[in-house]
């Protein structure tokens, strides 16, 4: 992964790994699980809410809060569910269209195992503008740190 300060060449998608000391299925859960969710998908200081979180294929999600004044939502709908395995799903900021350009993007999340721990490989693809790629970037590598600390 490019670092925040690197000059981006393709800022359609972006790809962060990283691997955990837990199994495919507890990750899974931390991922799927709205009271597991709240502990890592946003900083402490951000006010979240899980509106929504039908995790069926066709089913939609939607995440609201406030942040320093400032009211966020986030919502999309999953394209494919298989358990531990792969979750994809659309993206689309609802309050900040400059995040994700025209259009959804799509967040594809593969859980892997790797031997005793678990490989995670998220990859957001639809970028419009390098603004959106770094802070989509720089969050997901937050998101991430925080789930680790779950671990």
């Amino acid at each position: 992964m490019d670092t925040p300060n690197t000059p981006v060449q393709d800022v359609s998608s972006l790809r962060v790994t990283r691997r955990f000391q837990a199994s495919r299925q507890r990750v899974y859960r931390a991922w799927t699980e709205p009271e597991l969710m709240m502990k890592w998908f946003a900083d402490a200081d951000y006010d979240m809410r899980i509106v929504a979180l039908d995790l069926r294929v066709g089913g939609r999600y939607r995440f609201e809060g406030e942040h320093d004044g400032y009211q966020w939502a986030l919502e999309g709908e999953f394209l494919e569910v298989r358990p531990a395995e792969r979750l994809v799903y659309t993206w689309k900021w609802e309050t900040d269209k400059n995040l994700g350009g025209p259009g959804d993007t799509v967040v594809t999340v593969d859980f892997r195992d790797s031997g005793a721990d678990t490989e995670l490989v998220v990859t957001q693809e639809g970028f419009t503008n390098e603004i959106a790629w770094r802070e989509h970037s720089n969050g997901w590598v937050g998101c991430l740190d925080r789930l680790g600390r779950l671990f």
